[in-house]
């Protein structure tokens, strides 16, 4: 063997160990970072050389780095973080919704039942005008607390409306981050580290794609990735990127998703969605939030139907004597739809509280006596009008907070579960992927003697040099 193989040794070795402290610095320097997968150096022989009749080695040589990394346990994270996504926006928005429906903020119940009981005191003197003051009172106050519940849940769902609009956009900024580190990945070496770091920043985007909507990925010869919704629609393909869009509904006038293809034409695929956050948040808005402003409208009209039939019956402290028909005053505005929304005291009742009926009858000089309207009015509080009338407005009321507070429970549940599979799952990849730093501070050391102990060679090539040019002096 020359000094020249000696001194090619010792600068492979030198080359090959600067390597493996610069991946093993990296890897400390990552510890913390999210989805980096650990990476090493392999390391293999230099082809050997024939000296006379024996093979002498040539040293060492960097056959690439690789990453540590479990691709099946990387999708089952990626499914998991479908669920999770979705369960999160469950939990989320029926805790909001149980907030806007919440007793001691909206006094729904306290107000309904104050209403009903101001009837009952006209009951007691049908002539009392501050007793019409109490009912208009109490009338206002029952309307406030259906109004803000109302708009507390349509302001929940306009919110979700929009957070749909948002998450798409994030959607269409992670399928062409994919794209384009598909291509980052195609032009550079498999086996580099830099490679392995696109790799891991890919990894991440499919994971945080995966939160917000429910895909299927694989790779191809290439280590290309391609991105589907689970019905089928390409996101990503090698280098190419498909992006999603927002299209109004003309009947509700809220977002569906539509996919867009090379043309920019929208498909509708809102129902193809069947997983992640997008569609949590389409359920709720569409679904479960609906439900709820359904029960607040059934609530008011009912109310207004019921007191209204009763109330046109009766005659009021400014009836005509002359006239023996009952007025037909209504005591709320007479509407057809959005009850919760427009429920209010009837201008009549609002303009002269003397409007408000006690009594169906009158006397002989035809002014009104009794006081049955009021107390017919007052025991609607206790009558089953609701569910097809086998409920009274307390447990009309009851049963959807007990319903909310069920529905709040278990989206922690559920939640809660995700979460902790998740955490499970990721702890199993940290074992697989993660950095440890008593190892590759070891490794570290290591390739630190290896290096000094290569730079040795080039003072003993040195003195071997010297030693010949002495021995031809």
């Amino acid at each position: 063997m020359s000094i020249t193989s000696i001194l090619n040794i010792a600068k492979n070795a030198l080359s090959v160990n600067q390597a493996s402290v610069q991946v093993t610095s990296h890897n400390i320097s990552n510890v913390n970072t999210e989805g980096y997968a650990r990476q090493e150096v392999i390391l293999e022989e230099e082809a050997p050389s024939l000296i006379g009749t024996a093979f002498l080695g040539n040293g060492v040589r960097v056959s690439g780095v690789i990453r540590y990394y479990d691709k099946y346990l990387d999708q089952q994270i990626s499914k998991k973080n479908t669920e999770l996504g979705e369960q999160q926006v469950y939990k989320k928005y029926f805790k909001r919704i149980e907030s806007a429906l919440n007793e001691d903020n909206t006094k729904l119940t306290e107000n309904i039942t104050s209403f009903f009981n101001a009837w009952q005191e006209l009951s007691t003197d049908p002539q009392s005008v501050s007793a019409r003051e109490g009912i208009a009172a109490s009338g206002q106050n029952m309307k406030r607390s259906i109004n803000s519940i109302y708009n507390g849940l349509k302001d929940i769902q306009i919110e979700l409306n929009n957070n749909i609009k948002m998450e798409i956009a994030d959607i269409n900024r992670i399928v062409a981050s994919i794209a384009d580190l598909n291509n980052r990945i195609f032009e550079g070496s498999s086996g580099s580290s830099e490679a392995n770091d696109y790799l891991d920043k890919r990894t991440q985007y499919v994971k945080e794609l995966s939160g917000k909507i429910d895909i299927i990925s694989f790779e191809d010869q290439y280590g290309r990735m391609s991105v589907l919704t689970s019905k089928g629609k390409a996101l990503v393909d090698g280098g190419n990127s498909w992006e999603l869009g927002v299209m109004n509904d003309d009947e509700t006038g809220f977002y569906k998703v539509g996919w867009k293809d090379s043309s920019g034409n929208l498909t509708d695929i809102t129902d193809d969605i069947s997983g992640g956050s997008i569609h949590g948040l389409v359920e709720m808005r569409d679904g479960q939030i609906n439900d709820f402003i359904t029960d607040i409208d059934k609530l008011a009209e009912v109310i207004i139907t019921e007191v209204n039939d009763i109330h046109t019956a009766g005659y009021t402290l400014n009836h005509d004597p002359a006239d023996l028909n009952a007025d037909g005053i209504p005591f709320f505005e007479e509407i057809t739809e959005n009850y919760a929304k427009n429920i209010d005291l009837s201008e009549k009742v609002k303009t002269d509280l003397k409007n408000i009926a006690a009594s169906s009858g009158v006397d002989a000089a035809g002014s009104p006596i009794g006081n049955d309207i009021a107390l017919n009015i007052s025991a609607l509080m206790d009558e089953n009008i609701f569910n097809g009338g086998t409920s009274t407005i307390v447990n009309y009321t009851s049963s959807i907070t007990n319903r909310i507070g069920q529905l709040t429970k278990g989206a922690n549940d559920f939640a809660q579960y995700s979460e902790d599979t998740m955490q499970a799952m990721e702890k199993q990849r940290e074992s697989v992927s993660g950095v440890s730093l008593d190892e590759e501070m070891a490794n570290l050391m290591k390739y630190q003697y290896a290096f000094q102990a290569s730079s040795r060679l080039f003072t003993v090539a040195d003195e071997l040099f010297q030693s010949i040019l002495e021995a031809v002096r």
